[in-house]
């Protein structure tokens, strides 16, 4: 898939989701936290396109990595990761389907080093529609 046709998450459209998100949960802890994790883990999708001709899942999972792991937000960071990924899914046509328990176990597998971007591209590929 070529990175013109993409439609990626930038910088300010993060935040906005992020913040968005906090305060519809109830969340008083949130915000960013380091600006120079957030673009790094934004730009993993595009790098993984040039350097693995990553499919549109591949990309997903490598943002979904990049943004649990850096934990760039002052709170929220499991929950904006998986908005952040589903939305940037759903801008290119696609949509997670999963109960929270089974994203959580998701998210908890990654934040505990037990899954990297191998498992979590598994694991979309088969919760995606």
């Amino acid at each position: 898939m070529a990175i013109e046709e993409t439609a990626y998450i930038e910088y300010e459209e993060a935040v906005f989701i992020h913040i968005v998100l906090m305060k519809a949960v109830g969340e008083t802890r949130y915000g960013v936290d380091s600006r120079d994790l957030i673009q790094p883990a934004l730009s993993r999708p595009r790098q993984a396109t040039i350097y693995e001709n990553a499919d549109l899942i591949r990309q997903a999972a490598t943002l979904c990595f990049g943004l649990i792991k850096n934990h760039p937000w002052q709170g929220g960071n499991k929950r904006t990761a998986t908005v952040l990924t589903n939305e940037f899914l759903k801008r290119n046509g696609w949509r997670i389907k999963t109960s929270t328990d089974n994203l959580i176990e998701m998210v908890l597998a990654v934040e505990s080093d037990t899954w990297k971007v191998n498992e979590i591209e598994n694991w979309l590929r088969q919760k995606i529609e």
